[in-house]
């Protein structure tokens, strides 16, 4: 199995994508471009005469995410008095905020780490329905990203792609129990290298907790279950177990441990096996508010085997969503 850039890993896991790979949202380093192994100088001047970047797309792009499958088990309803813990997000209602995400992958000893990204905006709640469910568009407003120790990329390189994402939206609808619909991001204007950017901030946007249907009390704890795919290849399950720490007026605070887990799974010419994982969240939501403060971390470890090799992958994602 070579040693493939890590879209998250999954792609060189399971024997590449059609899609490139979303660890790599910067022009193309022709310092590491590979050469003929006896070049004639004529050619070799005219391959560098000729090194030119792959145009932008010329129309907009446009990724969906689908909609997870997540069910929920109540535990304990906890203690005291009891009230509905829901997402109350206000019709036509603005919203500044800012999402943080962070990427790293693991293949053997081989580590990639991007620098987080951040992207600033506004969101609006467009529509809420009788039963509560909110219709919203984050427009992105500015960018941003910030040194992580251990990256081979520059912060400051990765901040002038990233301006590019100027006027970006990520629309969806949510339920008032945090269920989430299908998100769609959209950019009008796509610089080069568009898909694979959003790409990396499609497998790292933070998911909010999903509530349970009934009045809970502090010390309520359930459990919901999420199946899903990783890099959209990988069958996974992500079981987060939630405590309902405190409950103070109009503000709810929780937290939450996760573990994943899958089945052994054959994806095209690869041999997937040992599927593990744990992750953290801490999430306070507030009356009337669309967005609350959240923030997460999951790891996800996995084997994965052909003809040639086999390899430990490990990916790390970690999301923050602040309010301004």
């Amino acid at each position: 199995m070579s040693r493939l850039p890590l879209i998250l890993a999954v792609a060189a896991a399971c024997g590449g994508s059609s899609t490139p790979p979303p660890t790599a949202p910067l022009p193309p380093d022709t310092k590491q471009a590979a050469k003929p192994t006896t070049p004639p100088p004529e050619a070799d001047s005219v391959a560098k005469s000729t090194d030119i970047k792959p145009p932008a797309p010329a129309g907009p792009v446009e990724i969906k995410i689908p909609a997870p499958q997540t069910t929920v088990k109540i535990v304990t309803d906890g203690k005291g008095k009891k009230a509905q813990l829901r997402y109350t997000p206000k019709a036509g209602a603005k919203q500044s905020v800012e999402v943080a995400m962070d990427f790293a992958g693991k293949q053997d000893t081989d580590e990639q780490i991007v620098p987080t990204i951040v992207l600033i905006g506004e969101a609006e709640t467009r529509n809420v329905d009788k039963d509560g469910g909110a219709e919203y568009t984050l427009t992105v407003t500015g960018t941003d990203a910030r040194a992580v120790t251990g990256s081979a990329v520059p912060a400051d390189q990765l901040k002038s792609v990233l301006g590019a994402l100027n006027g970006l939206t990520i629309a969806g609808k949510r339920g008032a129990n945090g269920a989430a619909g299908e998100l769609t991001m959209r950019i009008e204007h796509p610089p080069e290298h568009a898909g694979d950017a959003l790409g990396l901030i499609r497998e790292t946007f933070p998911a909010l907790p999903v509530l349970p249907n009934q009045p809970l009390g502090v010390g309520a704890k359930w459990q919901s279950t999420t199946i899903g795919k990783l890099a959209d290849k990988l069958d996974i399950t992500q079981v987060t177990d939630y405590e309902l720490i405190s409950h103070d007026g109009a503000t709810w605070k929780i937290k939450g441990t996760t573990k994943v887990s899958g089945k052994d799974q054959d994806i095209e010419n690869a041999k997937i096996s040992s599927i593990s994982g744990t992750g953290t969240s801490e999430t306070t939501i507030s009356d009337g508010v669309l967005y609350p403060t959240h923030k997460a971390s999951l790891e996800t470890q996995f084997k994965a085997a052909d003809a040639q090799k086999s390899s430990q992958f490990s990916i790390k994602v970690g999301g923050a969503v602040t309010p301004k």
